[in-house]
């Protein structure tokens, strides 16, 4: 694995648009289904239809990544765990050698699905949490009920902390116009017996969106920070490509409407997906410095890694530097905020 991910490193900081078959990591999408309306969702512009990603298709594609990618992130535009099969995803994934990640609201939260969670093997959750107080937590989570949420994250710590289990658990909120006065309260709400990362993260956003997040200034909405999109390419289109419910497969994670699709897995491969001409050709339009003619790289702030650090993280097993991500962009969002 690790001449896989020196290779696709290599391939970045050397400019190739061609590249290794296959990446690490790969999104996986269970389900586009999700039972809030957070102030700052790009789901509000979603057009897709709403499903989940049937069994069968699934299994295929971790077929396809079994012995070539390491971590699968299930998750994306949805709440995972409305998906019903969600546990055997993660056994699916599980038994082909892929290690597991989610990333839940943490709304359902119930006794069956922290027992699931427990059982099938799950390695990383991040339970999305904006805000220390009610009031501020329920004007950006929209639908959700802060008592409520908060003891079902204690509900699953208390059952971690019984088990004694290893599951890597993160609790993370957005700094945003909202919330940015509530972080230090946040990290010590959450600085608990179980949580093994507390993470402050900015918010990100695509140029498909003018402004992104409903509630607040374009500028505090976006964390009042941005990466410089036209600087050097972006590193998440070598990196990490998602799937979506229906098998499509897209760029990155900010592409919400498969605007970007460069092809479905029920057709082909990932690896042919990812080292084949669509994919090619916008690697070449950012190596060229043509960032602002797609339009959802056009203004888009995610986060681009120093050359340094991707070719130093390219050492370390995908997972060891998951652990060390919520501490690391801590650290950046304080410095930044």
């Amino acid at each position: 694995m690790i001449a896989s991910r020196l290779g696709l490193a290599a391939r970045y900081l050397l400019k190739r648009a061609q590249t290794a078959s296959y990446p690490a990591v790969v999104g996986i999408e269970p389900t586009n289904n999700c039972n809030l309306d957070c102030v700052f969702c790009p789901r509000q512009e979603m057009t897709r239809q709403i499903g989940d990603m049937n069994q069968e298709l699934f299994e295929r594609i971790a077929d396809d990544l079994a012995g070539k990618a390491e971590f699968i992130w299930l998750q994306d535009y949805g709440e995972p765990f409305l998906n019903k099969n969600i546990f055997n995803l993660i056994r699916i994934a599980n038994d082909r050698g892929l290690r597991t990640g989610i990333s839940t609201n943490g709304t359902v939260m119930t006794d069956r699905v922290v027992d699931g969670i427990f059982e099938s093997g799950l390695d990383y959750i991040i339970f999305a949490f904006d805000g220390a107080t009610k009031e501020t937590y329920e004007k950006v989570r929209l639908g959700a009920n802060f008592d409520h949420v908060s003891a079902n994250i204690r509900r699953f710590l208390r059952r971690k902390n019984e088990l004694g289990a290893r599951i890597f658990t993160v609790v993370q909120c957005i700094c945003m116009e909202q919330t940015r006065a509530e972080i230090k309260a946040f990290v010590r709400l959450w600085r608990v017996r179980g949580v093994n990362g507390i993470r402050i993260r900015q918010l990100t956003y695509s140029g498909t969106t003018e402004s992104p997040g409903r509630h607040g200034s374009n500028g505090d909405a976006v964390g009042r920070f941005r990466n410089d999109p036209g600087r050097r390419p972006c590193y998440w289109l070598w990196s990490n490509p998602h799937i979506k419910q229906d098998g499509t497969v897209v760029p990155c994670c900010q592409d919400v409407n498969g605007d970007l699709a460069i092809g479905n897995v029920k057709d082909e491969s990932l690896g042919s997906i990812w080292n084949g001409e669509k994919m090619q050709r916008l690697r070449q339009m950012h190596i060229d410095g043509r960032q602002a003619e797609i339009p959802l790289c056009k203004s888009c702030n995610m986060y681009q890694p120093s050359a340094p650090l991707v070719f130093g993280s390219a050492f370390l097993p995908y997972f060891a530097v998951n652990k060390l991500v919520p501490k690391v962009e801590t650290l950046i969002s304080f410095r930044r905020y």
